[in-house]
């Protein structure tokens, strides 16, 4: 029988030496770097409607005025529908095939000095009066320019926003504007959600 000191020795002899990880940090890192970056704010946009359907103009609203009673937009997004594609032996592969754009939804302010629902109303009414009459494409689009400002509220130098980006919505016309509720119990603003449907984008980095 083996006795206490060699049972002892035996058991050491089974117990891996602890190793001391340590992380290798580059010199060159500061953390200040990230903190200093500056980062776009979603509240710093704008949207104008730079032109609209001769039969929306001639009605004579004010397009300017859309901007300020925007309260938020969507820049598109765009979708690649892709086909499975699998080689024998080896993995499938997804091959693209079509480009999609995503279609925007716009909020405005419902305010009474303009006329925001009569003219959503008749951009729709006059694009499609029945089932069997209905304008030419080039008759009822319009152009929309989305802007991304940079966040200079922090600089004493800057007082007017930087532009960092404007997308630019190719011959757009409105799908579908959604119904105002009302109700007793609701004291808030009303709001119209636009849906927007443009044929392509122009993206212009400053």
């Amino acid at each position: 029988m083996a006795d206490k000191n060699t049972i002892q020795t035996q058991i050491q002899d089974t117990i891996l030496e602890e190793v001391a990880v340590q992380t290798v940090r580059s010199p060159n890192y500061d953390i200040r770097t990230f903190t200093n970056q500056n980062l776009l704010r979603s509240a710093k946009f704008a949207v104008r409607f730079l032109a609209l359907p001769s039969f929306v103009a001639e009605t004579g609203v004010n397009a300017r005025k859309l901007t300020y009673l925007c309260d938020s937009i969507e820049f598109p997004g765009q979708t690649l529908t892709a086909i499975d594609y699998r080689v024998p032996g080896k993995l499938k592969v997804k091959i693209p095939y079509l480009r999609e754009l995503n279609e925007v939804n716009f909020s405005f302010y419902y305010s009474n000095d303009f006329p925001l629902y009569d003219m959503m109303s008749a951009w729709i009414e006059e694009i499609s009066p029945t089932s069997v009459l209905n304008k030419y494409f080039d008759e009822i689009v319009g152009q929309i320019s989305l802007f991304q400002y940079e966040d200079t509220s922090t600089s004493f130098n800057n007082t007017a926003p930087t532009e960092h980006m404007r997308v630019d919505l190719v011959d757009a016309y409105p799908l579908n504007f959604q119904s105002l509720p009302s109700n007793w119990s609701d004291d808030g603003f009303h709001k119209m959600n636009v849906s927007f449907y443009f044929r392509d984008i122009q993206i212009v980095v400053s």
